[in-house]
């Protein structure tokens, strides 16, 4: 149960939950622009770890992948 909120980082619903995430966070004006999201983006999941073996094992890479997909796309940005 310690992973299962937040197994998705490494999953394959990795896009629809954070664009869900993100307009979520635009609508309250939480945030304003996709590259402030990919910037929070970076930070939760550098700062992010599995607990289960389980997790660590199934997910880590993944996750990994997408965090380096995002900042690939912060470098984008003006």
């Amino acid at each position: 149960m310690c992973d299962a909120d937040l197994d998705y980082l490494g999953g394959d619903e990795f896009h629809p939950i954070a664009d869900k995430l993100k307009r979520e966070l635009m609508e309250r004006d939480i945030i304003s622009s996709d590259k402030q999201w990919d910037e929070l983006q970076v930070k939760f999941l550098e700062a992010h770890t599995y607990f289960t073996k389980t997790a660590i094992e199934l997910r880590r890479v993944n996750k990994l992948a997408r965090l380096e997909e995002v900042k690939e796309r912060l470098k984008t940005y003006n």
